[in-house]
């Protein structure tokens, strides 16, 4: 662990991931919603069907941006590189933050010019630069950390998303920027990282691996490399590079359709592809949903249930930090079927308290508890960004990437349009649809994902080549 290596992930996520989190929980906070509609002090409850539909619009529109950055993310990585170094020449890198920049000053200024629709537009602008975030960074992160702790500074991408989300929760509080007054500045605040990231990225090295394998430059990646791990004996990871080079020596950079069509990646496309569906559609975002509801039940005052959400956006960072540490011990593949077999049986105990929660006074402290519980496992299992950057040689990796960050782009914003009327429609039973999406993708992992810890790269993409019935490479 290296200063250089220190500063390159905390400046990538800082200035990427942890926009995901911040822009998807600030608008949930009471003051823009409340103020947005012409700009003056109203009750949600108050506002009318086609203002509710609007707003709605205003809070979905950024994963639709979402959807289209994360399908972009093989294009702009094959044409650019990984996300640093020299993209400021080409400009990449400049235009990918700039969505940033330009969307925070038209949220900043929104007020002033009497605009929701600069809000509605800000935010799909920030989703293309989130989606775009969300597939490249952990490729990144793969590419430059050591092999021994690979897995724990890729879980820093998700821990930064959390955050990203606890940081909007704080800022929303009224005795921060929650107010009539200060809330433009809370949705601005977006574009500091931003402009942190575009004064520091520059000076940092592009990836050895994308160097070396895909721009056959080895004197750049052994300089990259050597800067990185802070000593020149770096000869194990070029050995190990120049036989992946060697492996795929006669294939170009695919693009989305070529992988897709590709025999020899197709599980791990499959398996990319489940995890991320299964990470959107396990319960988590309807546990935020319910969250309000259930602090409502427990007798939490509308005035402190901020707070009570702070608490719970704490407990997910806390619970992250323990997964990073957990990470490179214990190994991928139980912390993301223990996490999801945790967040399955707190789906349960939740059923169970919603039913009982207008009989039995005390229940709804169990209703907390579960949502506790159910994030607590959700937080020990931020494994699908690492194995996208995991499971695939680098040929495919980049368009991997966005295969699986479109599919989780695609199932937030659907979870987020059919929740509501899977709500209204099955009540406390809801639970049960995502114990069922908890159970299965528990049982996916271990029957079929490969444990990933301490492996090389060609190492895990041999690990395939049975289930994908072809010839494992010959080493040149």
């Amino acid at each position: 662990v290296t200063f250089p290596l220190v500063l390159a992930v905390i400046v990538t996520v800082m200035g990427s991931t942890f926009q995901y989190g911040y822009n998807i929980a600030v608008v949930n906070a009471p003051a823009p919603v409340n103020y947005c509609f012409n700009f003056a002090v109203v009750e949600v409850t108050t506002l009318s069907d086609s203002d509710l539909i609007l707003w709605s619009f205003t809070v979905s529109i950024y994963t639709v941006g979402g959807m289209i950055g994360s399908f972009s993310t093989g294009f702009f990585v094959k044409k650019f590189g990984r996300y640093v170094g020299y993209l400021i020449q080409k400009g990449a890198l400049l235009v990918s933050n700039s969505l940033s920049i330009v969307g925070a000053i038209l949220m900043g200024t929104s007020k002033a010019a009497n605009s929701l629709e600069m809000i509605i537009i800000a935010r799909f602008l920030l989703g293309i630069f989130a989606g775009l975030a969300t597939g490249v960074v952990p490729l990144y992160l793969g590419e430059i950390s050591p092999k021994a702790i690979r897995g724990a500074l890729g879980v820093i991408s998700q821990l930064s998303i959390t955050i990203g989300i606890l940081t909007a929760q704080l800022l929303s509080l009224k005795e921060v920027l929650g107010t009539a007054e200060l809330w433009p500045i809370l949705l601005a605040f977006t574009g500091v990282p931003s402009a942190m990231q575009l004064c520091v990225l520059p000076f940092l090295p592009e990836s050895p691996r994308c160097l070396l394998i895909d721009r056959d430059r080895e004197d750049l990646a052994r300089k990259a490399l050597i800067k990185f791990r802070g000593t020149s004996d770096v000869a194990v990871e070029i050995r190990e590079m120049r036989h992946e080079a060697e492996a795929q020596a006669s294939t170009d950079q695919l693009s989305v359709l070529e992988v897709l069509k590709d025999q020899s990646v197709r599980w791990q496309i499959i398996s990319i592809a489940f995890i991320q569906f299964t990470q959107q559609m396990c319960g988590i975002n309807a546990i935020f949903f319910y969250l309000n509801t259930i602090f409502e039940a427990a007798g939490v005052a509308g005035d402190t249930q901020n707070y009570a959400s702070v608490g719970v956006g704490t407990v997910n960072v806390f619970m992250t930090v323990i997964s990073v540490l957990l990470m490179d011990r214990l190994g991928r593949k139980i912390l993301l079927a223990g996490g999801y077999a945790i967040a399955g049986v707190f789906c349960i105990v939740m059923t169970i308290s919603l039913n009982l929660q207008d009989q039995i006074s005390w229940i709804s402290n169990l209703s907390i508890a579960s949502v506790i519980g159910f994030i607590i496992g959700f937080a020990l299992s931020p494994v699908p960004w690492i194995l996208t950057a995991e499971l695939f040689r680098q040929s495919s990796r980049p368009a991997a990437s966005s295969i699986g960050c479109g599919v989780n782009w695609t199932f937030n914003f659907a979870l987020a349009l059919v929740f509501p009327f899977m709500q209204k429609g099955m009540g406390p039973y809801v639970f049960l649809f995502f114990l069922c999406i908890c159970a299965i993708a528990t049982a996916y992992v271990v029957i079929i994902i490969p444990e990933t810890k301490g492996k090389t790269f060609q190492e895990i993409n041999n690990m395939f080549v049975k289930r994908n019935k072809v010839k494992e490479p010959e080493m040149m």
